[in-house]
């Protein structure tokens, strides 16, 4: 049998430039997604820097969350349309029916159990159209405390004090704090041995707490107040001290207030209670 050289080459020829042609086609795909991306990573970077201008706060953060999460959405988009293309262009059918069957397999995932993902999708959606936080806010999420940074599709990124990124599903998100109002309320529980006399211990705190207004002003919203007498506790007696803090300032004025109404305490020989240990030796 003669073979036929010819043919073969000009097979591996067609095949060859198929092939190429093919790469190419995925490059360029690759490409133009990333184009794409950048140009609405830049759009969106550029609306934000437009925010400067604006003195309304809470019209900025609104804004800067919208853009983020557009940001989100666009990302997932263009990744979706470039994998459909991709797949047709190895040959596994049209652009088209790419994504009627992408999304019957997705139909698939989420009866298998991926309707978490659902679940942060539409949960996110909600917070940015109830307006629960943005971008910028200082909240607490469930137990993690820390400014929003991003609000995406699914996750939400918080940085804490630590500088540490905290990444949670929004599905997953059942309480929400959001200390970025007008005013955040300090509050000092002091306590104070029964042994002590309740007025006197009443109004060393007032002039503590006054003396602290007048040297922090600017980050007080209002005037102390001394409760009194908040509790009997098992050793003793619960004092307590709230005090309108200027936002995000309340854990700056908690602190301030302890560190003067300890050093006053000591000058005036008022002792707060702290759990003792009593070991006796037994006789030999």
């Amino acid at each position: 049998m003669t073979v036929n050289w010819n043919a073969i080459a000009e097979d591996l020829k067609l095949d060859m430039t198929s092939l190429i042609i093919m790469v190419i086609g995925i490059f360029i795909t690759l490409i133009l997604a990333k184009i794409v991306l950048t140009i609405l990573t830049k759009a969106t970077n550029r609306v934000i820097a437009k925010t400067e201008g604006i003195d309304d706060e809470r019209k900025v953060k609104e804004i800067v969350t919208s853009m983020t999460l557009l940001r989100s959405v666009g990302r997932y988009t263009i990744y979706f349309a470039a994998t459909c293309i991709i797949i047709n262009q190895l040959g596994f059918g049209t652009a088209l029916s790419n994504i009627v069957t992408a999304a019957g397999v997705g139909a698939l995932i989420i009866s298998l159990g991926a309707q978490s993902i659902i679940k942060d999708v539409i949960a996110g959606a909600f917070i940015m159209f109830e307006r629960q936080y943005g971008v910028g806010d200082f909240v607490k999420i469930n137990e993690h405390e820390g400014t929003a940074t991003s609000l995406a599709m699914r996750c939400t990124y918080l940085k804490n004090w630590k500088g540490q990124q905290i990444i949670i599903p929004n599905g997953q998100i059942t309480t929400v704090i959001n200390y970025s109002g007008e005013f955040n309320m300090a509050i000092v529980e002091v306590p104070v041995a029964y042994e002590e006399d309740p007025d006197r211990v009443f109004a060393i705190l007032k002039d503590v707490t006054e003396k602290y207004y007048q040297e922090n002003k600017e980050i007080c919203f209002e005037e102390p107040n001394v409760l009194g007498i908040n509790s009997f506790d098992e050793s003793s007696l619960g004092f307590s001290i709230t005090m309108k803090a200027v936002k995000r300032n309340h854990y700056k004025i908690q602190r301030g207030l302890r560190v003067l109404v300890k050093k006053r305490f000591d000058e005036e020989g008022i002792s707060i209670p702290f759990s003792q240990i009593v070991v006796h030796n037994g006789d030999k």
